[in-house]
């Protein structure tokens, strides 16, 4: 009888503590994010959406001045987010995979830059580290809001996961316009990396990986198609 039984009690065991475990955690977490009604989630998505459009397509004083504001929403929506719902470490095995994966992709993109002579010194630095590091801060800043608060609340409109990954990704990519690299990496790479957050809940492996693919991407692309990695107004006012 026992032995018999023997494939569904190992299946458990794997699926409470080992391959499958990261699935039921989607499953159990979809129910308990975001705590607030649809008409929340919608009003908090297109005030946010909006400062961030209109941070990109100013000039000048009142761009950094919405900066400031954006800065400030998104803040406090964080400080919120955080102290309704305890912060999880993210899982060591799917950090390690997914950032060696980032920093893979990241090695081909600089292998092709050097078989097509296209590398270059990243724009306006004085010290390498600081400026690495700054940036891949900067984009796990970036997987916090598409992840945690699109993502998450664009799940509460459809029962189709791939569907929530999709809407996301495109406004990821349409923050990026008119940057004719950058948008539909981020559409396509925004697509992938929502669709890794739903299964595992993590976005900061996430942010350190799209982090190493954004360096390659700097040094291997020509600054003539990247314009620095500029996007909104500040893309079309380059002058390389």
């Amino acid at each position: 009888m026992f032995l018999g039984r023997l494939p569904h009690v190992i299946y458990k065991r794997v699926a409470n503590d080992g391959l499958f475990s990261e699935s039921r955690t989607y499953h159990r977490e979809v129910k308990e994010t975001p705590p607030e009604s649809k008409g929340k989630s919608l009003l908090a998505m297109t005030a946010g959406y909006g400062l961030i459009l209109a941070t990109l397509w100013t000039e000048k004083q009142l761009q950094r001045e919405l900066f400031l504001a954006t800065a400030l929403y998104f803040g406090v929506t964080a400080v919120i987010s955080f102290w309704n719902k305890p912060v999880r470490l993210p899982r060591l095995k799917f950090s390690l995979i997914t950032i060696a994966l980032g920093a893979l992709i990241a090695g081909v993109v600089f292998w092709i830059g050097a078989a097509f002579g296209t590398l270059h010194g990243l724009f306006g630095i004085h010290n390498a580290a600081l400026h690495a590091s700054s940036y891949v801060l900067w984009t796990v800043i970036q997987q916090y809001l598409q992840q945690e608060f699109f993502l998450l609340r664009i799940e509460q409109f459809t029962t189709r996961g791939a569907l929530a990954s999709l809407i996301t990704a495109g406004l990821f990519g349409l923050a990026h316009l008119p940057n004719p690299v950058l948008t539909p990496i981020t559409f396509v790479g925004g697509f992938i990396l929502s669709e890794l957050f739903r299964r595992y809940r993590s976005f900061v492996p996430l942010g350190i990986a799209q982090g190493l693919v954004g360096l390659a991407l700097a040094v291997a692309v020509p600054d003539q198609a990247m314009h620095h990695m500029r996007v909104g107004v500040g893309y079309l006012h380059y002058h390389g």
